[in-house]
Order: structure tokens, then C-alpha cells, then sequence
């Protein structure tokens, strides 16, 4: 279902109708990008499971040294291609994200305060 369906512009006043149909198409590039994204996070994944076994697998299934090494070369070059990927593709124009407030237990002043012992 697409979302034009959803969403039927004739209905938005035409002030609204170009902010909505530029939403619509951020959205759509947007799930484009997600779908490419999990394709790359599946592959990783796969690439971090084959290097597991043939680091903890069992005994008669780990690899010699070079087998060991050339899965780490596959491993360095799937990293590459995806971090090339994430440079060539444009960055999200979203803002920035804030950095979380935190409580650190900075208590008012005028909170009674109650000191209890509790002897062994």
C-alpha cells in the first residue's frame, strides 16, 4: 500500500500540500535507505557468526592460521565496503541529537534528611 494512498492531497489545503508531499518523499527515501541498511547488517552479521566458529568453534571444526586469516581479510573488507557505502550515501538532514539530562542526585536543600544507624 502506498502512501499516497494513505494521504490524499487534494484534501490538504495548498499551503500544507508541498510540506506533506515533501514528507512523503523524505519517507520514501528514508525506507529505501533502512532496506539497504539491513541488507548490510545482515551480511556483518553473517560475516561476525563465521568468524566466531572459527575462533570458538569446536576443535575439529576451527580453521588453520591462514584460513583464520583470510576470514578476518573478508571481514576487514566487508567493513570497508560498508563504511564507503555509509560515506556515499547523503547524511540525514536531521538535527543533531541532544545529549541526555541526567539526574545526579542533586537533592533539594529543604528535604528533611534522616540518618538512620543499623547496627549488625
Amino acid at each position: 500500500m502506498s502512501s499516497t494512498a494513505i494521504i490524499d492531497l487534494s484534501a490538504i489545503p495548498e499551503a500544507q500540500r508541498e510540506a506533506v508531499a515533501a514528507l512523503l518523499r523524505e519517507h520514501e527515501e528514508l525506507k529505501g535507505e533502512r532496506v539497504s541498511l539491513k541488507e548490510i547488517i545482515k551480511r556483518l552479521e553473517h560475516l561476525v557468526a563465521e568468524l566466531n566458529q572459527a575462533v570458538h568453534g569446536k576443535r575439529s571444526e576451527k580453521l588453520s592460521e591462514d584460513d583464520r586469516q583470510l576470514a578476518f581479510e573478508d571481514l576487514e573488507i566487508a567493513v570497508a565496503e560498508a563504511e564507503e557505502k555509509q560515506e556515499t550515501q547523503a547524511p540525514s538532514e536531521s538535527r543533531p541529537r541532544r545529549a541526555a539530562r541526567r539526574n545526579r542526585g542533586n537533592l533539594p536543600k529543604d528535604l528533611p534528611r534522616i540518618e538512620r544507624v543499623i547496627e549488625p
